[in-house]
């Protein structure tokens, strides 16, 4: 009775400390996640209950006991990314994972089990795997320098066939099995051999299959109802069997019985069809490259499925703000030719749910680059449709020419192309914009409505522009793309009058901005008002940037790294495509080629490095970077898809408010680092026991303490309450809050 009236006020304590945190849930500090697009299905396999799919790159699948969605990535478990194809061994109880690259992944009793051998064999000529077919214990491979056979039960490759003559190997491009046969789609025509032949290596073992030209490229072969089909290029696009054989076009889907007879089946929702299975009697799934997968019983459309993600994995930039991040979809061929994209913006609110404005929300607007928010209004810049502007998802009005006085002025070669690269807001609420190819490229919209356009020199219909910061001193700091160098502008606080206005063209020159490179390609303020440049050679600082308009030196510098007897300057090597701030003032780089690194407020120290070979990141090109100050999740979009990694720092106050800590309690099984956040900035952060002895101490990253649990000993506390206490660096703004430990 004893013992349960202690775990009943155990239970009362938790309640009465800890209510937020029962109730919420976060993710630990050090953990990734995926924001991948799952639009685009392509491929689909039936393996035990679940259906799994490949979309636009990713796998998921769906539990067909409940009908829940799983995703699968390298965040949780994957060894690679650029999913192509899913297949079940039902023999050997197998799911099989391959990559666009050829690496094979082998899911076995919940473990992965990775093949890398054909990734990592250097073959002369085009690698490609165009499809996969099982056999028992036998995973056959039809590549594009053969036929690979892998054992599934001793994860390794087993044997390769090559087919074709003396002079030629030909492409295979499927296979199936008849009888005691095996035949084999390739780029010339369809042939067959023996399975049990101990020659297959030998092309000379294969024979041509008789009734199929061999001037005929196809793409796969299915053997069903005892007949051979195949599927080409001109019309029929994809063939399953699995109890029922499926024909796929682009349009609709015919299933075939066993006299031959063929169902027709449409539906409005079939915009792309790609691939489609039975798995039961009556059960069909369809991929569709714009609706995900549709599920049909009896031949009647019941559902879609479609995990919440972009609308696609391109990204061109990130914005983070009121809690929302919006990922541009646009582009252009290097601040050229449009791409025409139509996708526009994808955005996450704080319960990773997704919405989507595509070119007809936002008023026909392609190439969206950039967002930029003030209250409850949103504008959007396009590389073509000048600014849309919305409120509560709906279209107020599309900024262009006409609507502006033509201070938003077309390109000179065109009286429709309205070039907006970068968008954003000053302290007053002002909107300020920057336009390519015209002779006022920074223009200004006031909260009052009106429109002005801004001059930095007498050519410049020639020049493009890409970012735009404005500083704490309402210096306008803006990157001139195709090797441009920067330039900074100075309103002086009369938007009206231009007389008094200055500007100034950065170059590589000594007193006249001393970058290393003319090539910039980012931009960004720290929270010391030092303005940090990307360029191809590396990083550069401007000090002391609001000297820039004086006669003092306000040139950029480089850092210098010291190692032993030799120094550098900073990522010199590296082709720095975004910086970013966090909470602690420290540096976010992303690269073009090596990844992200998280430098230390004076970028002297490297304090984290991500590589896709040392992190779930997705590829070492990174587009941009941006962090939700409040929990400090860092969104990294890369060349293949959007991520993100919970930092340790958030941005602080100035006033210390309502404080969070997680996990909390602290249960026996957690070994992760605690997160402290909702503190004043650089907080000074102590935590004791119910007895005031100091265990640990800290200062805080920005706004956010961490702290692992174990005492000055190194040693896990015991269980029991602990109290944290803060001030900020005069010993002010104090906070006390509780933790609870259960070992």
């Amino acid at each position: 009775m004893n013992m349960l009236l202690l775990l009943y006020d155990m239970k009362k304590l938790i309640l009465l400390f800890f209510p937020l945190y029962m109730a919420s849930q976060d993710v630990s500090i050090g953990s990734w996640k995926n924001y991948l697009s799952y639009n685009s299905a392509a491929h689909i396999a039936e393996a035990n209950n679940k259906i799994y799919c490949v979309a636009s790159g990713g796998l998921f699948y769906i539990n067909k006991d409940d009908f829940t969605i799983n995703r699968m990535s390298k965040i949780n478990g994957l060894s690679d990314l650029e999913v192509k194809y899913v297949a079940f061994a039902k023999d050997v109880n197998v799911t099989i994972v391959v990559y666009e690259n050829c690496n094979i992944d082998l899911i076995k009793n919940e473990q992965v089990i990775n093949v890398s051998d054909i990734k990592r064999k250097e073959i002369a000529g085009l690698k490609e795997i165009y499809n996969v077919a099982v056999k028992e214990n036998i995973l056959y491979l039809s590549c594009s320098f053969g036929m690979v056979l892998v054992d599934l039960d001793r994860e390794e490759i087993k044997d390769t066939y090559n087919i074709g003559n003396n002079s030629e190997m030909f492409e295979v491009r499927g296979c199936a099995f008849l009888g005691d046969s095996i035949i084999a789609a390739t780029s010339n025509g369809v042939f067959y051999a023996d399975i049990n032949s101990m020659s297959l290596s030998d092309f000379n073992s294969w024979n041509v299959f008789p009734g199929f030209s061999n001037s005929v490229n196809y793409d796969n072969i299915i053997c069903a109802n005892e007949n051979i089909y195949v599927d080409t290029t001109v019309d029929i696009k994809s063939i399953s069997y699995n109890n029922k054989l499926i024909k796929t076009f682009v349009d609709k889907i015919e299933v075939v019985s066993e006299n031959n007879l063929a169902a027709e089946i449409t539906s409005p929702l079939f915009s792309n069809v790609m691939f489609a299975i039975n798995d039961n009697e009556n059960t069909i799934w369809v991929a569709d490259s714009i609706n995900g997968i549709l599920r049909f019983e009896n031949n009647i459309y019941v559902e879609n499925f479609v995990p919440e993600g972009p609308k696609r994995n391109e990204v061109y930039s990130l914005v983070f703000t009121g809690g929302k991040l919006y990922q541009c979809h646009g582009g252009h061929a290097n601040f050229g030719a449009n791409a025409l994209i139509d996708d526009g913006v994808s955005i996450k609110d704080n319960y990773d749910s997704w919405i989507n404005y595509d070119r007809y929300k936002l008023g026909n607007a392609r190439d969206i680059l950039e967002v930029g928010v003030w209250g409850e209004t949103e504008y959007y810049a396009s590389w073509y449709h000048g600014i849309s502007e919305m409120k509560n998802g709906e279209l107020v009005v599309k900024h262009g020419y006409a609507n502006t006085n033509g201070v938003l002025d077309t390109t000179y070669y065109s009286n429709n192309r309205i070039r907006i690269s970068d968008i954003k807001f000053d302290k007053n609420g002002n909107l300020w914009a920057i336009s390519s190819e015209v002779n006022h490229p920074l223009v200004v919209k006031t909260l009052d409505n009106q429109w002005y356009s801004y001059s930095m020199n007498q050519n410049q219909v020639d020049l493009f522009f890409d970012d735009l910061l404005i500083d704490q001193s309402g210096n306008k700091w803006g990157v001139i793309a195709r090797g441009g160098g920067l330039f900074v502008y100075n309103d002086n606080n009369t938007l009206a009058n231009n007389e008094d206005d200055q500007y100034k063209i950065l170059n590589t020159n000594i007193g006249s901005g001393n970058l290393p490179s003319m090539q910039t390609y980012s931009i960004a303020e720290d929270l010391e008002g030092a303005i940090w440049v990307g360029t191809d050679k590396g990083v550069t600082v401007f000090y002391s940037p609001g000297l820039v308009f004086s006669d003092f030196n306000y040139d950029a510098q480089q850092i210098l790294i010291t190692e032993g007897n030799y120094g550098q300057y900073l990522l010199s090597e590296e082709r720095v495509k975004c910086i970013t701030v966090d909470g602690a003032n420290r540096k976010w780089i992303g690269t073009e080629k090596s990844g992200v690194f998280l430098l230390s407020k004076d970028g002297q120290e490297e304090i984290l490095h991500f590589t896709k070979n040392n992190s779930p990141l997705f590829s070492n090109n990174i587009v941009d970077i941006v962090i939700n100050p409040n929990n400090g999740e860092v969104f990294i979009a890369t060349e293949k898809g959007l991520m993100s990694y919970r930092s340790d720092a958030t941005e602080g106050s100035s006033k210390q408010g309502s404080t969070k800590v997680f996990p909390n309690p602290v249960r026996e099984n957690y070994s992760g680092p605690i997160a402290i956040s909702g503190l004043v900035t650089d907080a000074r952060v102590k935590i004791t026991d119910v007895s005031g002895e100091i265990v640990f101490e800290t200062i805080a990253n920005g706004g956010q303490a961490i702290w692992s649990g174990k005492n000055k000993f190194n040693e896990r506390v015991a269980t029991g309450i602990y109290l944290v206490l803060s001030t900020n660096m005069f010993g002010e703004e104090k906070m006390v809050s509780k933790i609870l430990f259960i070992n």
